[in-house]
């Protein structure tokens, strides 16, 4: 594909300087993709050519900031070049780069997956998630060591990346690493979301998952029936923390809340409107709005934990495997014989809470903040109990249409047994 590579000089209106003047940048442009710059220049709104992207007049002022544009354009023009010709698929960002003297840094795997961790951190908390972070890392850390054990190198350059690679990685987490199918396909994903990253970047000249086909496995999700709830309510932990985290879990069996929202809920995210408790708030992870009215249950369960504080935390729990293994002691003390994690909670309102009385599955999807309903569809499981209570209906439905005394033989004389199975001879 041909590249347009172009360079606009414009103002920058909404940053005037002290003086009134406004800075000019300058904006490169291939293919689409563009980058700003600034030129550390400026001038008097008065003074500017918008169409012609330059200093208008013939003043002295005018002709020194067209002389000092004209060398800026001149030198992008060069760096551009010299990138082009060194068979690079060049991006605005690396003519930038050149243009300020930033030394080439070096095209190497995980030398550029280190980095993209260390900004990734400094965003968690702000705009990304300590679990994700903690994911990316792990996945830095198998391909270290897959690099060294299968290439004796401590780096790989983007250009050695081939599909054995993929293939010799991915096997490689299966087979030395001991991960389930799911699990690889998670850091496969990662992997691919780190080298379209280069990519973008001009490191990698090709997409190396084209035609690499990513599947994960459907997993049963456990969640608890109602006879398993009634259990859990009428068991009684022996310390305080085991009958927090018991709490905690029912309550997020009837409104689905996940286990990083359930620790951040707060008086402030219990609305009473339509003579009822509801909470509403935004989901961590997903960004999307929750509405869940509060049952009799898990409003019980709120009044013992309700705080004074309107910004305290409703449930002071630990941390999310603590939880797990609290619950490991709680569903054993009740005759749970089910390996139940807190997340279980979100499956069993999706499933026995709401599926199975028959709530629709786009409001369950609603329900869960899910962004699609496909999400939802994981969750939702159908029960032996619905599966049982639809064939009734439809048995009904379809007895009343085509009742016992309907069915008749097609001729007067009747079928023996021994003529119905009578198979003729070849």
């Amino acid at each position: 594909m041909r590249n347009t590579f172009r360079i606009l000089f414009y103002l920058k209106k909404n940053a005037p300087l002290r003086d009134g003047r406004l800075p000019i940048m300058a904006r490169i442009t291939i293919c689409g993709q563009r980058v700003q710059l600034s030129t550390h220049l400026a001038v008097a709104r008065e003074l500017w050519n918008a169409s012609g992207g330059q200093a208008a007049g013939r003043s002295r002022t005018a002709r020194e900031l067209n002389r000092h544009m004209d060398d800026i354009r001149y030198r992008l023009e060069a760096c551009y070049r010299k990138l082009f010709l060194d068979g690079s698929f060049v991006t605005p960002a690396m003519v930038k780069e050149a243009y300020f003297g930033v030394a080439q840094r070096p095209r190497r795997l995980l030398d550029f997956f280190r980095r993209h961790n260390e900004e990734f951190r400094r965003m968690v908390g702000v705009s990304r998630c300590q679990a994700t972070y903690n994911k990316y890392r792990c996945v830095c850390r198998h391909l270290e060591r897959y690099i060294l054990r299968t290439y004796r190198r401590c780096d790989l350059a983007f250009d050695e990346l081939d599909k054995d690679f993929l293939t010799g990685f991915h096997a490689y987490i299966i087979r030395q690493c001991g991960h389930r199918k799911n699990t690889a396909w998670i850091y496969m994903i990662a992997l691919k979301h780190i080298l379209m990253l280069a990519r973008s970047k001009g490191y990698l000249n090709g997409d190396l998952f084209a035609g690499y086909k990513l599947r994960s496995e459907f997993v049963a999700r456990n969640y608890l029936t109602l006879d398993e709830i009634d259990r859990l309510v009428r068991s009684e932990p022996p310390s305080a923390t085991l009958r927090l985290v018991r709490d905690a879990f029912l309550f997020s069996c009837f409104t689905g809340l996940s286990y990083v929202d359930l620790r951040g809920l707060t008086r402030r995210h219990i609305q009473h409107n339509r003579g009822h408790a509801w909470i509403d708030l935004t989901r961590r992870k997903t960004g999307t709005g929750v509405s869940v009215r509060l049952f009799a249950l898990p409003l019980a369960i709120l009044e013992r934990y309700f705080p004074a504080a309107p910004d305290d935390r409703i449930f002071a729990l630990p941390g999310n495997g603590w939880c797990n293994k609290c619950l490991e002691r709680i569903v054993a003390a009740a005759g749970i014989s089910k390996h139940i994690t807190f997340h279980a909670a979100r499956h069993t309102f999706a499933t026995t809470i709401t599926l199975s009385q028959g709530v629709p599955i786009e409001t369950i999807s609603k329900l869960l903040g899910h962004k699609s309903i496909r999400t939802t569809q994981i969750y939702a499981v159908i029960t032996h109990s619905t599966l049982d209570g639809e064939m009734n209906r439809l048995s009904a439905r379809i007895d009343a249409l085509y009742p016992n005394d309907t069915a008749a033989p097609c001729s007067g004389k009747a079928v023996s047994e021994s003529e119905t199975f009578l198979v003729p001879a070849e």
